[in-house]
């Protein structure tokens, strides 16, 4: 943690932080005689605090996920008694399309089989630690081809 300290409104002129100059003692909202950085919040500033549910046992959350290919997914998810569903979108290129997905959620890790319009189907092993998710995808094409993708994202409730 820096310190700063002005004995004068010049001295406090000469300060540089990152290269640009800022002057604190004209700033309205600086006031030398406050007791704490505290003072800055309003007193009428809400006081708010909400307990954050593990996304794992929410029963509604949305996950968006980025594969390796630069293909990317949105999805709703709904889970009921460990089985997941989901309805969201791919993004691959400049084509967006409507998705499902089924799966559950074993060991704390979220397994998805999703559907594309195309008849592709993504299978995906998913870790999450805190709202990232990181892990696989197999991506079976209708031709018969496989595919590996890593995929990481974002799981929220």
């Amino acid at each position: 943690m820096a310190l700063l300290a002005a004995g004068s409104p010049a001295a406090a002129k000469c300060c540089s932080l990152g290269g640009a100059s800022y002057d604190f003692l004209s700033d309205p909202a600086m006031d030398p005689g406050m007791s704490g950085y505290d003072q800055f919040l309003s007193n009428d500033y809400p006081h708010k605090t909400a307990a954050v549910s593990d996304v794992k046992e929410a029963n509604a959350s949305r996950i968006y996920l980025n594969l390796s290919d630069n293909s990317s997914i949105s999805l709703l998810l709904a889970q009921d008694d460990g089985r997941v569903t989901g309805k969201g979108n791919l993004t691959s290129g400049s084509v967006t399309g409507p998705v499902q997905a089924v799966g559950q959620i074993i060991a704390g890790k979220l397994s998805l089989e999703m559907t594309a319009p195309g008849g592709e189907i993504y299978k995906f092993d998913l870790a999450a630690e805190g709202s990232t998710v990181m892990g696989d995808c197999r991506l079976a094409l209708p031709d018969g081809s496989l595919l590996n993708e890593t995929v990481e994202g974002r799981w929220e409730s």
